[in-house]
């Protein structure tokens, strides 16, 4: 009872049912990159200001009290 022109065969139907996926999704790191970096370097800077400004400080505080 199947014609050819009212209902396609199985094998046909199954390359028609399943498009070829050309779309491309990049790796989750590409769209979102980390900021473990950028935050390393603010910390370790911010620490170098820190202890020079401390040096600077006590050398100018030891200066003045006990000359």
């Amino acid at each position: 009872m199947n014609a050819e022109g009212n209902t396609p065969l199985r094998s046909n139907r199954s390359s028609k049912e399943m498009p070829v996926d050309e779309t491309y999704l990049p790796p989750r790191k590409a769209v979102h990159p980390s900021e473990q970096g950028k935050w390393t370097s603010i910390f370790y800077l911010s620490l170098l200001w820190i202890f020079i400004i401390l040096v600077v400080g006590l050398t100018f505080w030891g200066i003045k009290y006990y000359s």
